[in-house]
């Protein structure tokens, strides 16, 4: 038998099936029934923190792609954005981003996402859930299949973290069909806990009402209420669990270093990303942070005055996505974590005269890093005016089954609807191999 569990053999996502981890105690597989709980009880936070993670830096509204990581030297529709020189010869990203264009050698840039949805509420549905929408069926958003995949007997923390608040409420996506129990943790501002997330009683106190509520949960169960009282009580014990754990401490950013808080930058996007590590840290699996910037309400919709907004809004994401590359890559946590940047589309060449630029879908860029991605690369292109892909267009159907790869999880693996109908994770696509390789 294994000196300590910690030293149990664990798949790419860091979980442990039962008849591979029985095999690595050396005992049948029909063996230890009641003990394999026990056992899996005390080791899933470690397998958890061994897995593949992903933090999503959303760009909320769509950001411009000639104001970032495409710019068009000499073409009329570049605008006011110069292009600055990154760590890898040829490659130019906008002058608003000298930090992140010092991270060059860690990022796979993606300038040629070419997608049919150019309407934010169907373009957010659409990416972030893999699949086109439609009033028949509210698909989860991909973060909520991962707590999905993830689920592990007794965590503490969500599978699932959402930094930030989205622009528009009635534009989110949701956990959808899969329901309450695979939705994101919200946690509007980094830093602040949600209310009513300590407990405003002692531990043992909160534990007897629990039981109590246990209790007459039982008598409606046995009249007929199982379901119902499975799926509370699913819901109250990783409530518990959570409100009742001392990792809550990962939640205060306190803990920090002040001058590292400062390099993230005191914005909430900022201490967002710092808070994304430190979750991710601490075994959570999808960690989304949202950027709508601190000094208006429009985000990186900037059909007004993109000139004039854009800048401020990249100068609170600029340092605190090169500061996140370099902490993680600094604590040995990048090559298990993916770093996707990203919004639901661009912005079009055309530009109106106040300087902001309406929706665009035919050439817009996704950036990302760590997790086996291969940095200092560019794939795809677009026309020298930015017009449309002229090399490589991928799909939100490729990028889903990117996620899937990266997070070991099968495409064709299904839910069910409520309905009992099943739907597949991502049907279409294939995975970016130019990532990878």
């Amino acid at each position: 038998m294994p000196a300590s569990l910690l030293d149990l053999t664990v798949d790419r996502n860091g979980l442990t099936r039962r008849r591979e981890f029985m095999a690595s105690l050396g005992v049948g597989a029909g063996v230890l029934t009641l003990g394999w709980r026990d056992l899996l009880v005390a080791q899933a936070s470690e397998l958890q923190k061994q897995g593949k993670s992903i933090i999503l830096l959303w760009m909320d509204g769509g950001p411009s792609q000639y104001d970032t990581f495409n710019p068009k030297v000499g073409s009329p529709n570049q605008g006011p954005a110069r292009a600055i020189s990154t760590t890898v010869p040829g490659v130019q990203f906008a002058d608003f981003w000298p930090q992140t264009a010092m991270m060059m050698d860690k990022l796979a840039v993606i300038r040629s996402m070419r997608t049919p949805e150019a309407e934010h509420d169907r373009a957010i549905t659409h990416v972030r859930t893999g699949y086109p929408p439609t009033p028949a069926l509210r698909y989860p958003t991909f973060g909520s299949l991962v707590a999905r995949d993830r689920e592990v007997l007794d965590q503490e923390l969500p599978a699932f973290v959402r930094i930030g608040k989205p622009r528009i409420k009635t534009r989110d996506v949701d956990a959808g069909v899969l329901g309450v129990k695979y939705s994101s943790f919200n946690v509007d501002e980094a830093g602040s806990l949600p209310p009513n997330v300590r407990p405003v009683v002692p531990a043992d106190t909160l534990r007897r009402r629990l039981a109590l509520a246990d209790r007459f949960d039982s008598q409606f169960e046995a009249t007929g209420g199982a379901k119902e009282v499975a799926d509370k009580k699913s819901i109250y014990d990783r409530t518990a669990r959570f409100v009742l754990s001392p990792r809550l401490e990962t939640f205060d950013l306190d803990r920090e270093p002040a001058p590292l808080r400062d390099a993230y930058g005191r914005t909430n996007f900022g201490q967002g990303c710092l808070l994304a590590r430190r979750l991710v840290e601490q075994g959570v699996s999808f960690v989304e942070v949202i950027s709508t910037g601190d000094r208006n309400d429009a985000g990186w919709d900037t059909h007004n005055n993109g000139f004039r907004d854009t800048p401020y809004l990249a100068a609170e994401v600029d340092p605190a996505y090169s500061t996140l590359l370099t902490d993680l890559a600094d604590r040995g946590m990048l090559d298990n974590t993916l770093v996707v940047w990203m919004g639901e589309f661009g912005r079009t060449p055309k530009i109106k005269p106040d300087g902001g630029r309406d929706h665009y879908a035919k050439g817009w860029p996704v950036v990302m890093s760590g997790a086996g991605v291969r940095g200092g690369q560019v794939i795809g292109a677009t026309d020298p005016d930015g017009i449309d892909v002229t090399d490589r267009a991928i799909s939100v159907a490729d990028l889903c089954q990117t996620f899937c790869h990266v997070m070991g999880m099968k495409p064709d693996d299904e839910y069910q609807t409520t309905d009992n109908r099943p739907v597949k994770l991502i049907e279409g696509g294939a995975v970016i191999q130019e990532l990878f390789s």
